[in-house]
């Protein structure tokens, strides 16, 4: 990499720690690449990467990270350039560490890039990483109410990407993990108001306690109405 990028990138990774909206403008007219590395020695991290490891730790939404995704968008950000079929890793493409990011700004996050044409590929890895760490979970408890917080959010992520109807048609995968032939597909344009359902996990029918979840229930719940309204295996 030039050591003029480089420099960049890691002018623009302080402006994403310090969420300086206007400085990365600035920053991305004169070449900037969110998608670049920072680090010489690690040219997979890239700028993204951060914008999401910051927002994992927020207890509530900081809207200037939204405002700094939009901005990458806006100068031509595409995360699909990142998914190269010759290579194994999926974390190379940024979007894989979406999934930790199991709160509000997660779900805020990924909805802006749906909106903006998020690839069904890169989606397919975001999932795929929120459900290995579901069934690699250690201390699965449903009495706990971070924990389930923490994997309601995440499958708040899972419906809200099964919401957008080009994304069921493209992945027969997306189609598998919500179970849509087992449920009512009416349902799907609300789970873009995320925060209308509610979601239990039925430990009960799980046989990896405490490891992690394996063919556990999932019930969401329309609040309005108290009704059961899509069920799963997770």
């Amino acid at each position: 990499m030039e050591h003029k990028q480089l420099k960049l990138n890691q002018a623009l990774l302080k402006t994403v720690e310090e969420t300086d909206v206007e400085r990365a403008e600035v920053l991305l007219q004169q070449g900037a690449d969110p998608l670049g590395s920072f680090d010489e020695n690690d040219l997979d991290q890239c700028v993204l990467d951060e914008l999401f490891n910051d927002a994992a730790d927020e207890e509530e939404p900081n809207e200037k990270r939204l405002e700094l995704l939009r901005l990458f968008l806006s100068y031509g950000m595409d995360v699909a350039t990142r998914n190269d079929p010759e290579r194994e890793e999926e974390s190379l493409n940024p979007v894989w560490s979406l999934a930790h990011v199991s709160n509000e700004s997660g779900v805020r996050m990924l909805k802006v890039l749906l909106d903006h044409g998020l690839d069904a590929v890169s989606v397919e890895i975001l999932v795929s990483h929120i459900f290995a760490d579901m069934e690699m979970c250690d201390g699965c408890d449903s009495q706990d109410a971070w924990w389930m917080g923490r994997w309601a959010y995440s499958m708040k992520m899972v419906m809200l990407i099964a919401s957008y109807p080009h994304m069921l048609e493209t992945s027969s995968y997306i189609r598998e993990c919500v179970a849509l032939e087992q449920n009512d597909a009416s349902w799907l344009p609300y789970f873009r108001e995320w925060n209308r359902f509610s979601y239990e996990i039925d430990l009960s029918t799980c046989d990896n306690i405490p490891h992690g979840l394996r063919s556990a229930t999932l019930h969401i719940q329309n609040e309005p109405s108290g009704d059961t309204v899509w069920t799963m295996f997770i």
